[in-house]
């Protein structure tokens, strides 16, 4: 048997992520175009690496936006285990009888007093399209080297693991989100320079260059007098003081 790929190891880690977390935000658009989130408990929803399941009320206005727009967002957070997860794809109102008594429970009958064959019982199900992870350590010394490791080497992906996953179609597919430093080639976003205060520092360091191949700039970087002698002097150096001035 061949061994799992990637995209299938990571289908199974975003299960395994939501599995224990009781709440998702569930993203909606309305009909006029506005995104509504709205807390749905994922005691009662199981996920199989390629759809997502939720018992909702037939009459709420999240059937009435399906409708309209399928396109949804599951939105799951985890601050004790410092994992999170976001899953988009397309929602639709389910009829299958199996499912329905497959995810049943009693408990739910404090929301639908009918039982299973409450009219208000409708049950959705959600293609899940991509889904994005992040899962770093969890306790606190867990954390501290991480943040520490991430400072020294500034490379965020010391933090934890982050994935995007395409689950659709007949074969999944993983990859790192452009942000990390991998997928653009080894340059990490925390580098000195793509900050303001990095960008300052290399300027400062551009600029120091050329003031070393001679006297006359080192003595316009110290005096304004020997700058003025310096420019008359030599009128190609007054780029380089140009950019030292911008500073």
């Amino acid at each position: 048997m061949a061994s799992p790929s990637k995209a299938e190891q990571d289908a199974k880690t975003i299960a395994t992520l939501i599995e224990d977390i009781d709440i998702t935000m569930f993203t909606t658009v309305t009909r006029d175009g506005a995104l509504v989130s709205r807390p749905l408990s994922t005691q009662k929803a199981q996920f199989d690496g390629e759809r997502v399941w939720f018992f909702v009320a037939a009459d709420s206005p999240k059937i009435d936006e399906i409708a309209g727009n399928p396109s949804v967002n599951l939105a799951y957070a985890s601050q004790r285990r410092n994992t999170y997860v976001s899953v988009s794809g397309q929602a639709r109102v389910s009829e299958d009888r199996a499912k329905i008594e497959a995810f049943w429970n009693d408990a739910l009958k404090a929301y639908f007093p009918g039982g299973i064959d409450d009219p208000n019982l409708a049950l959705i199900e959600v293609a899940a399209h991509t889904a994005e992870y992040w899962d770093g350590p969890a306790t606190l010394i867990g954390k501290a080297i991480a943040f520490a490791a991430a400072r020294v080497t500034k490379r965020e992906e010391g933090m934890g693991e982050n994935r995007i996953v395409d689950l659709q179609g007949g074969r999944k597919t993983s990859r790192l989100p452009p942000s990390h430093a991998d997928a653009r080639g080894g340059k990490s976003t925390g580098a000195k320079g793509t900050g303001a205060k990095g960008t300052g520092k290399t300027a400062a360091k551009t600029v120091a260059a050329p003031a070393k191949k001679s006297s006359a700039g080192k003595a316009a970087a110290n005096t304004p007098a020997a700058g003025k002698a310096a420019a008359k002097k030599a009128p190609a150096k007054k780029g380089a003081a140009g950019k030292t001035g911008g500073r």
